[in-house]
């Protein structure tokens, strides 16, 4: 098998990835010229040059440039139905996306209005045979104080059928995991997992407190916790995955490249590991380009590669009746393809 031609034939799970995230600039010019939404370019070309990852304050402000053009429910529908093509494309069977609520109430749609849009329309792609999508309900970091009980809330308040955990993303310098422990126990209390992102521009005690103060199930990058091997022989104990992303490191300069990325050392400490994409457009990559890095510049080997996309279901949050229709479906295209 020769791995760069079989990756996109690979059937495969994503669990850390950003709905608002995957909005192409293409998109994201045709939303703000339909809403007139000012722009801080005049040309798609312009924008598209924008999406080039400089820092995390540039990458947030045109985080909240995105959420801002979404003004209409046909607007959320056209960002689910990009996403949905873009998992069709690379061949993504599962994916948990992050979805950020408060955002869109601090924006005017409504939080729970856009989450209900985009579960409705998530439902009918996986009706008319489209990727199983379940969603991480977001907190954003930078607006901790009203963005946690809000998040906590929302979830209390009303059960969603695609909502199966709480989560934390945003900047980590400056929050503490542990900062957010009230509105994560409140989630779990009501039924939802935890997930939250730690150990990406923190160190290592930041993987710690999402573990022991969040009671995550995973954590999102995760590969600071190489930097202490307490830490690393906890998530290996507890069986806690990291959804890593390998590209996304690399752009945000946690590792100078990705041959350098600790990934293996996680593995060989006995972490369980994912490879997901984040937030694809601003970093110019998709799944089957991360597994491709992960090959040609890591050296993982396809059988090594289809373990960790097995984890993406080992590791799923969906329901036990799901993972297994899956993993049936994935090793059954493992015979297909010669993998192992």
């Amino acid at each position: 098998m020769t791995a760069h031609s079989s990756f996109d034939r690979w059937p495969k799970a994503e669990l850390h990835l950003h709905l608002e995230g995957t909005i192409s600039p293409d998109t994201l010019w045709a939303l703000a010229q339909a809403n007139h939404v000012a722009l801080p370019v005049g040309t798609l070309a312009e924008l598209r040059a924008l999406f080039t990852f400089e820092s995390f304050e540039h990458f947030i402000k045109l985080w909240m440039l995105m959420c801002s053009c979404l003004k209409t429910a046909a607007d959320y529908e056209r960002m689910v139905d990009g996403f949905v093509e873009e998992c069709v494309r690379q061949n993504i069977r599962y994916v948990e996306a992050h979805f950020t609520p408060y955002n869109h109430e601090l924006l005017g749609f409504g939080g729970r209005r856009a989450l209900d849009i985009v579960t409705r329309r998530l439902e009918g792609a996986e009706a008319a045979g489209g990727p199983v999508a379940r969603l991480i309900a977001d907190i954003p970091s930078e607006a901790a104080g009203k963005a946690g009980p809000y998040t906590a809330g929302l979830l209390e308040e009303e059960t969603n059928p695609l909502v199966v955990a709480i989560g934390l993303g945003g900047p980590e310098v400056g929050f503490p995991r542990a900062l957010f422990a009230p509105w994560f126990a409140r989630a779990r209390a009501a039924g939802y997992e935890a997930v939250a992102h730690a150990g990406e521009t923190e160190g290592a005690p930041h993987v710690r407190q999402a573990v022991l103060d969040l009671g995550v199930r995973r954590v999102q990058h995760g590969i600071r916790a190489v930097e202490d091997e307490e830490v690393l022989r906890l998530l290996a104990e507890r069986r806690i995955c990291c959804d890593v992303a390998l590209t996304s490191n690399e752009c945000l300069r946690v590792v100078p490249a990705v041959k350098d990325h600790p990934v293996r050392r996680m593995i060989a400490a006995g972490v369980p590991v994912t490879l997901s994409t984040d937030d694809p457009p601003f970093f110019g990559t998709d799944l089957n380009r991360e597994y491709e890095r992960a090959h040609r510049e890591l050296g993982f080997t396809p059988p090594e590669l289809w373990e960790l996309n097995l984890n993406g279901l080992r590791h799923a949050l969906a329901e036990t009746g799901v993972r297994r229709r899956l993993m049936a479906e994935f090793r059954a295209a493992a015979e297909a393809l010669g993998i192992g």
